[in-house]
């Protein structure tokens, strides 16, 4: 098992990487040979505050988060998820907290940063190629390590889902630039990056994991985040 305590800390620029290279390819997922319980009384699980940011990409490539974009996306993911377990056979565990609420407590807040580096080194390491690690060929076990039981002790669940999303937009001087760029091969535009978790909170050990990378996609309006989630939670356990 990998634990994240060896995880770089360069695991977004990882995340970055793996990404663009899978982007406009089909999004696989992964699973534990552990099977999701299937009386909804032990699939308690709490929706941890989605980790998203939304920037503007400029026309040199430099990308600028845009609070207000951020925010409406961070809103709409966290109405259509609340939405959308209720239709599953799960119990979710509420969290009182609200979309703004992101950030606010310390030790949750390094959990989701931690879920980000260990996912940026399961989509560099986990994927056939030539930086999987030969011990992952055939086999899903990564994990969170113990500091998820804080989870547990705070929420009462048994599972968490985590949700990370990089979303860019193209300037209009980007737009330019792609133009011009164009008969020379071109640049690339805005893309939307993730990956989404589902985490057993008593041992920290990952029981599902799926990503998307690709140049659709607009978190900025319900309608957008709802497709995102569609293609993010697709294979999500039953």
């Amino acid at each position: 098992m990998i634990c994240a305590k060896h995880i770089c800390k360069a695991g977004r620029f990882l995340l970055i990487a793996a990404a663009f290279g899978a982007a406009g390819c089909q999004s696989p997922s992964y699973h534990t040979p552990a099977t999701f319980p299937d009386e909804p009384k032990n699939r308690r699980i709490v929706l941890l505050p989605v980790d998203v940011e939304l920037s503007l990409l400029h026309a040199g490539g430099g990308q600028e988060v845009n609070a207000e974009w951020t925010r409406l996306a961070r809103k709409h993911l966290s109405n259509d998820l609340a939405t959308r377990f209720e239709k599953i056979k799960a119990t979710l565990v509420e969290r009182k907290a609200t979309a703004e609420d992101f950030g606010k407590d310390d030790k949750e807040n390094q959990l989701l940063k931690l879920h980000e580096r260990v996912g940026a080194a399961i989509l560099v390491y986990q994927q056939k190629g030539a930086w999987q690690l030969p011990t992952k060929a055939g086999t899903f076990d990564w994990s969170l390590g113990s500091e998820t039981r804080y989870l547990r002790e705070k929420y009462g669940a048994d599972y968490a889902l985590f949700i990370f999303l990089r979303d860019s937009y193209s300037s209009s001087g980007r737009v330019a630039a792609m133009i011009i760029a164009a008969p020379f091969g071109g640049i690339r535009g805005g893309m939307q990056l993730g990956f989404s978790s589902l985490v057993n909170i008593h041992t920290g050990e990952f029981v599902w994991f799926n990503h998307l990378a690709r140049t659709s996609g607009d978190l900025r309006t319900p309608e957008g985040a709802r497709e995102t989630l569609d293609t993010l939670l697709e294979s999500f356990p039953k």
